[in-house]
């Protein structure tokens, strides 16, 4: 492992060389790039979007906040103690608030992996179209099976997804060039007007919950300590996870923007970004359509297989096997997600019903998952000199109180 000095020697001196030294390195935060700007975030932008409009995309904004703070202090701990974030929660606090994370990582993780499958089918399908869905759906899972349990793939995991969410965003950054943009009505993005009734309450805590998502900063803690990074990363853990973080809302707004100003406007219905894509073709032209669903399929395909090592990393960490990708026992972990995968093309299920509901649960166990890293990161015995300053404990308080604003809101008008 490298020390601070050896890195710091390594580093280019001026501000914008070492801005790119820092984008050349960069890694963990590409796997949780991949499950918060993947498939389930932009689906629920895209319903939310045609459903209301531009009305409630202010939400982006603490949800963004939100999950910097907390990705950045779940990462933080993990590189200062050297341990995995479920063994830091199980040795620091308590094995029950292991358990809960732990528990609550994995059913919000399955969720928005069955969301995966059926995207990447949809996704091909629309390229191409001489395959039926189902077909395609065993296809991509096979595809992701093939990625997830081969040794030695996480470097090239974290560069595809780089590729493709780059594709991903310049698609809507041409999208917003094309399609006629109702740039008055995008001003009612900043009203901060908040949902009242439940179908729009629903909409919105969803959009919250797929980017506030517990699963997030897990996977750029566990991808951290297997590239043994430690504290002389952290200036490049801060770099990493703020890019990361522009992307999200780059991405979540353009995606409001496009849609609430054509498909909204038109009294059109989208049930997920790939409908959107399809009901967008006569506006934006093929072209448009097929770049979209490459970088979308791209972006489930790697969300996919990094799915699948979430729920290795967090099975082997509570039940205290060894926490390796090598491992028999990571691997069966990982066949057993697949095979819930593989279950959705085979039996004709619609995992969009549980979508919103999913990112719903997310939101009522984040606020446990970010109280948790808070406490952690300002225990003075585990983190030492690196214990959070003013600013990181500002954005864990907001993240906490966005968390816990979301989750009472959505059960009190739910239910």
């Amino acid at each position: 492992m490298s020390t601070s000095t050896e890195l710091q020697g390594q580093a280019p001196s001026g501000r914008l060389a070492r801005y790119g030294y820092y984008f050349k390195e960069s890694g963990p935060a590409w796997l949780a790039g991949g499950l918060n700007i993947g498939g389930a975030s932009v689906t629920n932008a895209v319903i939310l979007a045609a459903a209301t409009g531009f009305v409630f995309g202010w939400v982006i904004i603490p949800a963004v906040i939100a999950i910097w703070a907390a990705g950045y202090a779940c990462v933080k701990i993990s590189v200062v103690s050297g341990r995995n974030p479920i063994a830091v929660m199980r040795d620091e606090v308590h094995p029950v608030i292991a358990w809960a994370n732990g528990v609550a990582i994995l059913l919000v993780n399955l969720v928005f992996h069955t969301v995966q499958v059926v995207l990447g089918a949809a996704a091909l399908q629309l390229l191409f179209p001489a395959l039926g869905v189902r077909a395609w759906g065993v296809a991509f899972v096979i595809v992701v099976a093939l990625m997830a349990l081969l040794p030695g793939r996480s470097r090239v995991i974290e560069k595809l997804l780089q590729f493709f969410l780059y594709i991903l965003a310049a698609t809507y950054l041409v999208a917003l060039f094309v399609v006629p943009i109702d740039w008055g009505g995008v001003g009612e993005m900043f009203t901060f007007t908040l949902p009242s009734d439940a179908t729009s309450v629903l909409l919105f805590t969803a959009v919250l919950g797929s980017a506030l998502a517990i699963n997030v900063p897990t996977i750029q803690g566990y991808g951290s300590i297997a590239r043994g990074w430690g504290v002389e990363r952290l200036p490049l853990i801060r770099f990493e996870t703020g890019l990361i973080n522009v992307m999200l809302t780059f991405v979540s707004f353009a995606v409001i923007i496009v849609v609430g100003s054509t498909l909204y406007a038109q009294g059109i219905p989208a049930t997920s970004a790939v409908a959107a894509a399809e009901s967008l073709r006569p506006v934006t032209g093929d072209l448009s359509a097929v770049l979209f669903a490459v970088g979308l399929l791209g972006a489930v395909l790697t969300t996919a297989v990094v799915q699948t090592s979430v729920a290795g990393y967090v099975v082997s960490d509570l039940v205290r096997w060894p926490v390796r990708m090598t491992e028999t026992r990571f691997k069966l972990v990982q066949a057993v997600v697949l095979a819930v995968g593989i279950s959705i093309p085979f039996f004709g299920w619609d995992p969009f019903v549980w979508v919103s509901w999913g990112a719903a649960f997310n939101s009522t166990f984040m606020p446990i998952g970010i109280a948790t890293w808070w406490y952690l990161a300002n225990k003075k015995s585990l983190m030492g000199e690196h214990k959070a300053g003013p600013l990181l404990n500002a954005g864990l308080a907001f993240s906490l109180l966005v968390a816990i604003a979301a989750a009472v809101r959505f059960w009190y008008v739910t239910l």
